[in-house]
């Protein structure tokens, strides 16, 4: 739900930031002031702060999950590369892309297969989903922020100004559409990766059964 509701205010977002591109190009045409122009585009800032809101308590929920999972696996005798405690320092600690996260996301799809004995789990299919999960959330992202930050560089505008504000909501334009179709995408893999492993993990305990 609460990825859903994520998704749907990153779609929100995007539209009200394309909203707003006309205020910004008065704005910064001098022909808009300063408190104008933040009542114009204070509107976007709620929803942003809210998707913010929404993210943390996102991760929060993710983390206790992983680590739920990964304690199973344990207990179950399961020779797991990642220790559960990587459910929460994986998510802040080097390198970038998320790697940390998707390598034990893996794991713990691979080691929850019923089918295979404990020998043979290491082998077990990959999760599409889980695929396609790493390459728009972290892989594609990155790339789009890069995009961004050397946009930013290349106006010298100090971060935080209200001018850059304005700069940054003119020029987005198609790489904020980029973005937001990226985070839509990422939601709905992320929910797939969720259920289809939690069908699994809860398979392998005999939760599902019981």
């Amino acid at each position: 739900m609460l990825v859903a509701s994520i998704a749907v205010a990153t779609v929100i977002t995007s539209i009200m930031s394309l909203a707003v591109v006309s205020d910004a190009e008065d704005f910064l045409a001098d022909d808009m002031t300063d408190d104008a122009f933040e009542d114009a585009i204070g509107p976007l800032s709620s929803v942003q702060t809210m998707v913010s809101a929404l993210t943390v308590g996102t991760a929060v929920v993710t983390m206790i999950w992983m680590f739920r999972l990964a304690a199973n696996l344990r207990r179950a005798d399961r020779s797991t590369t990642w220790n559960p405690l990587f459910a929460v320092f994986g998510w802040i600690l080097p390198p970038i892309l998320f790697v940390i996260p998707f390598l034990m996301l893996r794991e713990l799809w691979k080691a929850s297969d019923l089918a295979a004995g404990a020998d043979r789990w290491r082998s077990s299919g990959e999760n599409v989903a889980l695929w396609v999960w790493f390459v728009v959330f972290g892989v594609l992202p990155t790339f789009v922020a890069a995009v961004q930050i050397e946009s930013l560089a290349s106006r010298g505008l100090p971060a935080g100004d209200l001018e850059s504000v304005a700069e940054g909501i003119r020029d987005s334009g198609s790489i904020g559409v980029v973005s937001g179709l990226l985070n839509v995408a990422a939601a709905v893999a992320w929910i797939m990766v969720v259920r289809q492993l939690t069908e699994r993990h809860t398979t392998f305990t005999g939760e599902r059964r019981s």
